[in-house]
């Protein structure tokens, strides 16, 4: 029995370390920052991590808020453009608690926070879409959309803001969706169809434009090569008749009698057809070849 009590002594002296520590002392994590109040009045605000001392509560009380980023996408709400037309805008933010004490004192906790940081941020949406178009939200030319320059001052109107209100360090903001009204889609439904219709007309303009272009240069290559393929002929053909009456006078010279029948049989046939009649003296050439032997007027 009196070997148990210096093991106890032990224990119970551990135990009463361990809750002097847990009484006396705040562990303050890596992710935190704190304010420590006494009797409910601010006394020291804690931005580094490491081990406190504290008095135990009701004295004392130590207020964690958690240093990471946050982000809060904002409900969607519709938003009026400076010209007159209704968005529905998704706004998400960025934050992190900046001067806990302040944060401590406006918002006391993160819940608190996002409810007070959403009535923030839609105020400054409905501000800085009232000063820019509805073209510069939704447009099919890249150079008009003006989305990144609206993020940014709306980032820049709820950061003065909040860190001035609130205590809280606005990293970002930015539109994560866009939506339209019922009137406003059919009003960019008939914008875009006008667009595309007035592209349409563009390029069926320019393409009459080059195929008129490309007709009359293939009616110029088909003026030339027409003309070519004329002179070609023409010269063809007077190359072929030079050589028929080349062969014309060789044959001729050979048998002058059958050259001489045989142009009248020629002469014949182009003035007797199926349906001709003459009434001429039958000595008179071609004629009279009908009345004699063929191999007797060739042999005269």
């Amino acid at each position: 029995m009196k070997t148990n009590i210096p093991l106890r002594l032990a224990m119970a002296a551990a135990v009463g370390v361990i809750l002097f520590f847990y009484m006396f002392t705040f562990q303050v994590r890596q992710n935190e920052k704190a304010v420590k109040t006494r009797f409910g009045r601010p006394v020291r605000v804690i931005t580094e991590p490491g081990l406190y001392w504290r008095w135990p509560w009701p004295v004392e009380a130590t207020h964690r808020f958690d240093a990471r980023l946050q982000f809060y996408e904002c409900r969607m709400s519709e938003s009026l453009t400076r010209d007159k037309r209704n968005v529905i805008a998704l706004v998400f933010v960025a934050w992190k608690v900046g001067d806990p004490l302040l944060f401590l004192q406006s918002m006391g906790n993160l819940e608190n926070a996002k409810n007070k940081l959403e009535g923030l941020v839609s105020s400054a949406k409905n501000a800085v879409l009232g000063v820019h178009e509805f073209r510069q939200l939704v447009s099919e030319k890249p150079d008009e959309v003006k989305i990144p320059e609206i993020e940014r001052q709306i980032t820049e109107m709820v950061r003065a803001e909040a860190a001035k209100s609130f205590g809280v360090q606005v990293v970002q903001t930015g539109i994560t969706r866009l939506a339209l009204p019922e009137s406003n889609t059919r009003f960019v439904f008939d914008r875009m169809r006008a667009e595309r219709a007035q592209l349409a007309a563009k390029y069926r303009a320019e393409g009459r434009q080059q195929a008129d272009e490309i007709r009359a240069k293939t009616d110029a290559e088909k003026i030339v090569l027409l003309a070519e393929a004329k002179r070609y002929a023409e010269e063809t053909r007077g190359k072929a008749e030079g050589e028929a009456a080349r062969i014309y006078a060789a044959a001729h010279r050979q048998d002058p009698g059958l050259y001489r029948f045989l142009r009248e049989l020629e002469a014949l046939r182009v003035a007797a057809n199926t349906n001709t009649t003459l009434i001429l003296d039958a000595d008179s050439p071609p004629f009279r070849a009908l009345k004699r032997d063929p191999l007797q007027n060739s042999a005269k």
